[in-house]
Order: C-alpha cells, then structure tokens, then sequence
C-alpha cells in the first residue's frame, strides 16, 4: 500500500526545517535506543525533533506493516469497523493505515509520549475528516482504565518494549476494549514473535478466534529455535535515502502479528511462512495448515494449484 501522498508532503516539509547532519545524529541515536533500552520501562522519544526525525525514518515502514496484516485480515474478515483504538499510537501510522482498509468514523490515540503525539497531531491534520478529529490522550498502558469499546483494537510495536507480566496485562484490558477486532503487531524477530505467541496463548484461552496468520487455534507449532515472522518491501523516499546513507531504494520491514475475533471466521487454508522456491516445472512451499506445519512441492500436473502457487508470497493463504 503506498504511503499516503499528503503524509508524506508534510513529513518532508517538517524535515526540511532541520539540519541533515543533525538529523543523521539523532537517527543513528534513535535506533541504539531501540536496541539497547527498549523493554527497560525507559523513555526513548521525549524531544520533538526526536519525534520529527523517527517520523521520518519509520511510519513508511510501521505503515507498510500494518497494512500488510490488514490487508490480510480482511481477505478473511468482511465485518466493517467504525470506531478504532490506537494503542501506543506514536506518530499515527497505524491509524493512517486503518483508515485505508475500514470506514473508520471514530479514532482514539493512546500515546504517553508528549513529543510523539505532538508531532502525530500535527500530521493529522492533512488527513481526512475522521482522522483530523482523532482523540489524542496520554496513558500507561499498564495502568490505564478504558471503559468504552471500539470496533477494532490496534497495538503496534508495542507489547515488545514491556516487562515482566506488564504485556499480560495489557493484553487482557485491550481484548476486553475491543468490541469486534485486535490487531497485535510486533518486530519481525525472537523477542516479537514471543510476544505473539503469548499473547496467542492468553487470549485463545479467553475465548478469542483467531482471524490470521494462523489458519487453525491449536497450540503453535512453531519450535522454540524458529519464529513466525512475514516481510513487506517498503519504498524509500529521497529523505530516508539520504538519512541512511542508503543507495537501495527499498528497505524489508520484518513483523510478526496475530489477529484476534470477538466471533470465529472461516480462516481455513494453509498460510505460507517462507518465501516460495521456484524451480522449472515445480515450487516449493513451507506451509502451516490445520493439522500440521509442513513443506509441499507442487507440480504443473496440479494445474489449478499450480497456477495458484505461482501467485503466493510469503505470507499469503491459499484456500
């Protein structure tokens, strides 16, 4: 999904206001940060420009993740969602991104950070109605009472900066606030997958249906030295480029996820978890169905299946 043209404008607008090789300071800073403090309860963004420039350097890649997973949930999902909580919200990608897939008529950020949800206001304001009037408040997660419920629930790279039970916690108050769907994204590594699967445990054992990427609510079957993780391409701008001294012009957002319904949907198929090995005549496919995880080489005597393999990715369901 592109990044949306009005975001970008006034991300470009707002950086061009700062020096480059202060804002490759501040990058460089940002990203040991996340590294080495995150899951430690400490503040990593407290400044504006700290914000402006994390802005710059990753909503295309949180927005390319969670419209990767929302794209998939509705393949599977075909209620609409009006009102959406954006839970540890930062800048607002994942609220830009919702709003791509569901008419979302109502939008609450919750984002502790002061400088973060100064920079996501100020952004948007360039959207359309329903995002120029979301509700910004600051809270803690883990202490935080929310009484109200909202279609859908969206936690993005955040569980994976909590310690101890405190994700536990969290995850229970956020199921109980969502009233159809929630969203839990997290890096594509070990430590985010553990998140995941977790919070898979917990919230099968509260009654929830899984809508994707799992295609069956039995225990996970992925072993303790593996982890389900997915990948989306994501453009990079000019600006990025030069941030990252990069000459690719694209970067790979590595996210695990899971997706969670108040009611059970047909979610039968069996996921792809690895890119497909494409040979003449022949793929090769690493896949999770029902039953069991597996690898299935699929030949041009099954045409239509064959036709159909051709299609996948990584990440992709066939029914």
């Amino acid at each position: 999904m592109a990044f949306p043209q009005e975001l970008a404008i006034v991300i470009q607008k707002e950086m061009e206001k700062l020096d480059l090789k202060q804002v490759k300071i501040i990058s460089d800073n940002i990203t040991n940060k996340y590294r080495n403090e995150s899951g430690k309860n400490r503040s990593l963004i407290n400044k504006e420009i700290e914000a402006l420039v994390y802005s710059a350097v990753r909503m295309p890649a949180t927005y390319e993740a969670v419209s990767s997973v929302l794209d998939q949930t509705k393949k599977l999902y075909s209620k609409e969602c009006k009102s959406l909580l954006d839970v540890g919200a930062g800048t607002g990608a994942a609220t830009w991104a919702a709003c791509n897939y569901f008419n979302i008529e109502k939008i609450v950020c919750l984002e502790k950070e002061a400088a973060m949800e100064k920079i996501g206001r100020k952004y948007m304001r360039e959207g359309h109605r329903a995002i120029q009037q979301a509700e910004w408040y600051s809270q803690d997660l883990i202490n935080m009472e929310i009484e109200e419920k909202y279609d859908m629930v969206i936690s993005s790279y955040v569980l994976n900066e909590m310690t101890g039970s405190a994700g536990k916690t969290v995850i229970s108050k956020l199921w109980n606030c969502a009233d159809k769907l929630l969203v839990i994204i997290e890096p594509g590594t070990p430590k985010g997958f553990d998140v995941i699967k977790y919070a898979r445990e917990q919230l099968l054992n509260l009654g929830a249906h899984i809508v994707a990427p799992c295609p069956h609510e039995q225990e996970c079957r992925i072993k303790s030295d593996d982890w389900c993780h997915f990948t989306c391409r994501v453009q990079r701008s000019k600006l990025h480029k030069l941030i990252k001294n990069a000459d690719v012009p694209y970067e790979d957002e590595k996210y695990s996820y899971i997706v969670f319904a108040k009611e059970k949907v047909d979610n039968e198929g069996v996921r792809i978890l690895r890119h497909p090995q494409i040979a003449k005549g022949r793929i090769d496919l690493e896949i999770c169905g029902k039953n069991e995880n597996k690898k299935i080489r699929i030949t041009k005597k099954n045409k239509e299946l064959f036709k159909k393999a051709r299609k996948v990715k990584c990440g992709d369901m066939i029914k």
